[in-house]
C-alpha cells in the first residue's frame, strides 16, 4: 500500500471515490446528499484542494489503483469561538474491499499530523448521526463529541 499526497492526475479517481461516498451516504444515512455535486461543483472543489497550500488531499494506492482518499484543510473559525486555527476533515472514503486494513487510520493520522505541523488547535469532522462505524472510527482517533445538530425534515418542503 502506498499513501501519498494527491496530484491533479488523481482527480478522476478522487471524484469516483467521492461519488461512491455520496451514493453510500445518500442510501444509508442522508437522502439530502446531492448526487450531482461530485461531477459539477465537486470537480472544482477537489482541484482547488489538491493545489491549495492550506488544504490536504492524500490518496491510498494499491498496485497502481487509488483505493481511498482523504480531503481536509484549514477552515475559518466561527465568530463566536476563540481566535485560533481550525481545520476540518471534509471527507474520506476507502473502497469496501480495502477497509479494516489500516488505510483510513493512516490517512486520518497523516491529516492530524499535518494539522499539528500547521499549529492547528481545533480539528473537526462531521459524520451522519446514524453512521455508527464512522463515528466510532473517529472517536478511536481521538475526536470527541462536541456539537449536536438537530434537524426537522419537512415532508412538504
Amino acid at each position: 500500500m502506498n499513501i501519498r499526497k494527491a496530484c491533479i492526475k488523481d482527480l478522476k479517481d478522487i471524484l469516483a471515490l467521492n461519488f461512491a461516498l455520496f451514493k453510500k451516504e445518500h442510501k444509508d444515512y442522508d437522502k439530502s446528499f446531492n448526487l450531482k455535486w461530485t461531477y459539477s461543483k465537486g470537480k472544482k472543489h477537489f482541484t482547488d484542494k489538491i493545489i491549495e497550500r492550506n488544504s490536504f488531499v492524500e490518496v491510498a494506492e494499491w498496485k497502481g489503483k487509488i483505493v481511498g482518499y482523504l480531503c481536509g484543510g484549514v477552515s475559518i473559525g466561527r465568530f463566536s469561538r476563540e481566535k485560533a486555527k481550525y481545520a476540518e476533515l471534509h471527507n474520506m472514503f476507502v473502497l469496501d474491499e480495502f477497509r479494516s486494513k489500516g488505510i483510513g487510520t493512516k490517512l486520518a493520522k497523516d491529516f492530524i499530523s499535518w494539522c499539528k505541523k500547521k499549529k492547528i488547535k481545533y480539528i473537526a469532522v462531521t459524520a451522519s448521526a446514524k453512521n455508527n462505524l464512522g463515528i466510532n472510527f473517529y472517536r478511536k482517533l481521538g475526536f470527541k463529541d462536541y456539537n449536536l445538530t438537530l434537524q426537522i425534515i419537512n415532508k412538504k418542503g
